[in-house]
């Protein structure tokens, strides 16, 4: 059977259930889940790969952009791969992964990203390592934190307009974050095998944090989930850190998400919390010259360089880019070198580390995904210089 005879496509009602099917074999859950999970998503999202009108596989595309350099960037999030056991190993799963990525180009996505089943997979379609997702947990029963009698904590209803706000105004200050949509936002307010409470922390009247968790009994003690939270401020972050520890009377565990270094962990007053890796996500440049002019850069940051991409599972990327920055902006002109400036080389999953700052210059040379001089080395760190790029949402 041939790599030609597979089609990519919307899914057509008729081909729901068996996509469902696919995916909750391929993943270990009941079937009766991908109803609901697929509801989440909106069925416009759902792909399909056939071969002679028959569902061999598909996929879940969630629209969303990702911030890098305080802008957002276009981004098509990708779960639920997944092929039915007899077509594994043909390379079926690639060409999934690769026709799904040109139409999300030809659509105007600059970037994809995903979670990573199989890092083998991915990395033959151009995604590579590129952040990290951390957990983040203490016993609230050992640790004090001090009332903040000046702010003021409400439980609110869903999901309120100006929680977004703030979790956006924060959020562009963290590469890799979401730019969220619905149904990532549906994800953090009603996670599957959890009730949620979202509490708002305001002062005079002025919203500057919130927090939405799930409190859990399990045998004696219980736990709290964060599914997300937030601050602008310092009083406003201590005052969701006490809110937490009030939970002390029954719960020993108080986790959430997001980066190694956060406000939060670093406003706890004791050493005693655990800082754990729990996933890797990756991240495939889809568009070079899209990916590069629409994102963030550094104000003070300066200079040009041509950048060489090969890209060996998607050549429209290939080929020589004259890349300048000023004023925290970039401009890029495919086809044409930038005069008198440094030169590198390097290949689609080099390119994705260093975009997001997972890498420095010197890291991808070693493993052999960039070619380029010291000049061009120490421009490139310049520019992709930044906080660690981390995720707090799972989808």
């Amino acid at each position: 059977m041939s790599l030609h005879d597979l089609e990519l496509s919307s899914a057509l009602d008729s081909d729901v259930d068996r996509l469902g099917g696919v995916l909750s074999h391929a993943f270990g859950f009941p079937p009766e889940e991908a109803k609901i999970w697929f509801e989440r998503a909106g069925a416009e999202n759902l792909r399909v790969l056939k071969r002679g009108g028959s569902v061999c596989g598909g996929l879940v595309e969630i629209p969303m952009g990702q911030w890098f350099g305080g802008r957002s960037v276009a981004t098509m999030g990708v779960a639920g791969v997944g092929v039915v056991p007899e077509e594994r190993g043909r390379g079926v799963a690639k060409h999934l992964m690769v026709s799904m990525l040109r139409e999300a180009r030809a659509r105007g996505f600059a970037l994809s990203t995903l979670y990573p089943a199989s890092v083998t997979l991915y990395r033959s379609a151009g995604y590579e390592r590129a952040g990290a997702r951390f957990a983040v947990s203490f016993d609230p029963r050992t640790c004090e934190v001090a009332r903040v009698p000046e702010m003021t904590v409400a439980e609110a209803l869903g999901t309120p307009e100006d929680v977004v706000a703030l979790y956006d105004a924060t959020a562009r200050r963290c590469p890799g974050y979401i730019d969220r949509g619905s149904y990532v936002w549906d994800r953090v307010s009603k996670p599957r095998g959890h009730l949620t409470k979202t509490f708002t922390v305001a002062h005079g009247g002025a919203l500057e944090g919130y927090v939405v968790l799930s409190h859990t009994m399990g045998g004696a003690d219980s736990s709290v989930l964060v599914t997300d939270l937030a601050a602008t401020t310092s009083r406003a972050a201590r005052a969701i850190l006490r809110l937490l520890v009030e939970y002390r009377s029954l719960a020993s565990s108080v986790k959430w998400h997001g980066g190694a270094s956060d406000l939060f962990t670093n406003l706890l007053p004791e050493r005693h919390h655990t800082v754990t890796l729990t996933d890797w996500f990756m991240v495939r440049v889809v568009d070079v010259a899209r990916a590069l002019s629409s994102r963030g850069w550094p104000p003070a940051a300066g200079g040009a360089i041509t950048l060489e991409v090969n890209d060996a599972s998607m050549p429209e990327n290939s080929g020589r880019y004259a890349v300048s920055l000023e004023g925290g902006a970039a401009k890029v002109v495919a086809g044409e070198a930038a005069a008198g400036a440094p030169r590198a080389t390097i290949g689609e999953r080099g390119l994705a580390a260093l975009y997001t700052g997972h890498a420095p210059s010197h890291v991808l040379a070693d493993a052999g995904w960039l070619e380029a001089g010291d000049d061009a080395r120490a421009l490139l760190d310049a520019w992709f210089a930044g906080p660690y790029p981390t995720m707090r949402d799972f989808f």
